[in-house]
């Protein structure tokens, strides 16, 4: 997200999605949140992840699931990180929680069936 410029987890993330047979849009670290709707509606992205390991950069996360969620009904968020709990995930209104990589796999296929 914006404001953080952390990406090892993401990384394992990216990778093990990657493995799994999903394709994945790496936007790579300090995103806008404009520059990740850009990409939802240019790849028709179902799900995006979007991860936070700064307690800081978290309400940039809030603001990019409400851009999403304002702009690209249907499409769905998956938020994790070090700094995140699944209190605060639905805070912000993100549709999942994935604590570690492989609950972001978990998620891909409840998603993607």
């Amino acid at each position: 997200v914006e404001g953080d410029i952390h990406d090892i987890g993401k990384n394992i993330v990216k990778m093990l999605l990657d493995n799994y047979g999903y394709t994945v849009i790496d936007l790579g670290r300090d995103v806008k949140p404009q520059a990740v709707l850009d990409a939802v509606r240019e790849h028709g992205i179902k799900l995006v992840g979007l991860s936070a390991l700064m307690t800081t950069t978290v309400p940039n996360m809030a603001k990019t699931i409400d851009l999403l969620h304002r702009e690209a009904p249907g499409t769905l968020v998956m938020v994790g990180g070090a700094v995140l709990t699944p209190e605060y995930a639905e805070q912000i209104g993100a549709d999942f929680y994935a604590k570690d990589a492989a609950e972001s796999a978990r998620i891909a296929a409840k998603v993607f069936g």
